[in-house]
């Protein structure tokens, strides 16, 4: 019941975004710029897509080592299938996905691959934040909606800096990160301040692990050349809707999609995708080339990317490092394996 609610929650928020986005717009002059649009530079976009996911999954490896060297091919397949469920999934429900597929105990515990992909999202968290707050200073004051952004960026950055903050306190002092959660949630629920505080423990275990310092260069080399090649594969996408982006403004709309499909919708992210890239187009170009060229870009690279994410993922999906009946199990099973964990650490000591 719980995820039907959810489903349908994400769902209506997919159709609501999905209404702002196309409310008012000449569906018939949409249809025609979709048309008319140059799909050569969607051929040219396939390779940008192919390097996001083998940047990120080395990159993800990197975070595993100190526990266990995964080989590529697992790794690989892990990250194609948990990546496609966190695409296809309502309310991002596939984000366990790849942490409950890649754990193997004894030696990869659940708590530590969900450790690695927390530290993966609070560092994409920040770098993006901090990339749509540097790239929004080159656009003119004036512009509608530009302060609604700025400060958008901003708490973004502050948020997931926040998170960084905690990750640092928990590693360094696991009892205090377990008591100031407890505390704060005891006044809702003891029972879930409880239950809450052991997982917690058994999450803070994972990241007792971190790499050396040359491994954590190289994770955030890779953190920029993965952020640098989606962004430049979305200005090379654009050329062909007529959008010519220089730098700054396919990160400032890199930017605006990250934080707009932050938002929980229905499956694909359909509606939040849309909507975020209309609005960031909206910033660099006339109102009426957005409404038609810009919402057909804004379909389009919503379909490239889910298109490739779902077909990488179907090429994995019955391979011999996948079982198909985890994926769904994963949010339950995530859960189960944090409280068997937690008790085992404590029997350890």
């Amino acid at each position: 019941m719980k995820r039907v609610v959810q489903a349908v929650i994400g769902l209506g928020i997919s159709a609501l975004a999905l209404w702002f986005t196309l409310r008012g717009k000449d569906l018939d002059a949409v249809t025609h710029a979709l048309r008319q649009a140059d799909y050569r530079y969607l051929w040219l976009y396939l390779p940008f897509l192919a390097a996001i996911h083998l940047s990120r999954t080395v990159r993800w490896g990197i975070l595993l080592e100190p526990v266990a060297k995964v080989p590529f091919g697992r790794l690989n397949a892990v990250s194609a299938v948990g990546f496609m469920a966190l695409a296809i999934l309502p309310f991002r429900l596939g984000e366990l996905a790849r942490p409950y597929l890649v754990a193997e105990r004894p030696r990869i515990r659940v708590s530590a691959a969900l450790s690695s992909v927390v530290v993966e999202r609070v560092a994409d968290g920040i770098f993006t934040g901090l990339l749509l707050v540097v790239s929004l200073l080159v656009v003119p004051d004036g512009t509608p909606g530009i302060r609604v952004l700025r400060v958008g960026g901003v708490v973004v950055s502050a948020a997931f800096v926040a998170a960084l903050v905690f990750l640092v306190v928990a590693y360094r002092n696991r009892a205090l990160a377990v008591s100031l959660v407890t505390r704060a949630l005891a006044p809702l629920s003891p029972r879930l301040a409880a239950r809450a505080g052991g997982m917690l423990e058994a999450f803070i275990q994972g990241l007792r692990l971190v790499p050396s310092r040359g491994k954590v260069a190289l994770f955030f080399l890779l953190t920029a050349v993965y952020w640098g090649v989606n962004a430049w594969g979305m200005q090379v996408l654009a050329r062909g809707f007529g959008f010519q982006l220089d730098a700054a403004a396919a990160c400032t709309l890199l930017g605006v999609l990250v934080v707009g499909v932050m938002i929980p919708a229905g499956p694909g992210m359909v509606g939040t995708f849309q909507g975020a890239i209309v609005l960031g187009l909206a910033l660099f170009a006339p109102r009426e080339t957005v409404a038609t060229h810009g919402v057909a870009y804004a379909n389009v690279l919503w379909a490239a990317q889910l298109g490739f994410q779902a077909m990488l993922g179907l090429a994995f999906l019955f391979s011999r490092h996948v079982r198909l009946g985890r994926i769904f199990a994963a949010p339950a099973e995530v859960d189960a394996a944090l409280e068997v964990e937690q008790a085992e650490y404590r029997a350890d000591g």
